[in-house]
């Protein structure tokens, strides 16, 4: 697939949303527990713009973190989905002849992850909802796992550092001096972060 063919995706002025709705079984190739990590999703996305849409999440989700292997999960999926991109229509209308189209996220993102691609992905702009950044991240930070902890509190504390770097670009010497008192904040709340305490400081 080539940029070309998404742009004919988009070609014309119109809705992510089709007058059908479909039934997408999502899941991964490398999942432990296939049957029970499976899920099932009903959208009214037609199956073209559905994949890209997933490889948007996808993509998202490292360009935010800047870590590749931090994946969403399928259940993440489903409900950033139905927050994010549920029709508002979509019990009145009707099923697809079609009823399941099963979706790997794995060869999902082998497909589109090409340095031709990736970025064109990224950049549909009719997958950019407001607050999907933001839902992205407080989905991650639910995460029980060590390891997801461990990448989160990193990224976060990273996040502090760079509000506590903007605060040198002032030259006004007054000013200067409030801002040095913010700095040592952020300092003290990347220190929390990184030992795992939330409870910092906005």
């Amino acid at each position: 697939m080539n940029k070309n063919y998404i742009k004919s995706v988009f070609s014309k002025e119109e809705s992510i949303f089709s007058n059908d709705v479909y039934k997408y079984t999502i899941y991964h190739k490398y999942d432990s527990n296939p049957r029970e990590d499976m899920v099932t999703v009903g959208s009214s996305i037609p199956p073209n713009k559905f994949e890209l849409l997933l490889a948007h999440l996808l993509f998202k989700t490292v360009e935010l973190t800047g870590v590749e292997e931090l994946e969403l999960y399928q259940n993440e999926i489903r409900e950033i989905l139905r927050e994010k991109y549920e029709d508002k229509q979509l019990h009145n209308k009707p099923f697809s002849l079609i009823l399941n189209r099963p979706l790997d996220l794995y060869e999902v993102w082998e497909k589109w992850c090409s340095s031709s691609t990736y970025q064109d992905i990224l950049n549909i702009k009719e997958f950019q909802v407001e607050g999907l950044n933001e839902i992205i991240l407080d989905t991650l930070l639910k995460r029980t796992d060590s390891e997801s902890n461990y990448i989160l509190r990193n990224f976060k504390a990273l996040s502090y550092l760079e509000k506590a770097a903007e605060q040198f670009r002032y030259t006004d010497a007054d000013a200067y001096k409030f801002d040095v008192v913010d700095v040592v904040w952020r300092i003290e709340d990347i220190k929390k972060i990184i030992k795992g305490d939330g409870a910092v400081s906005n």
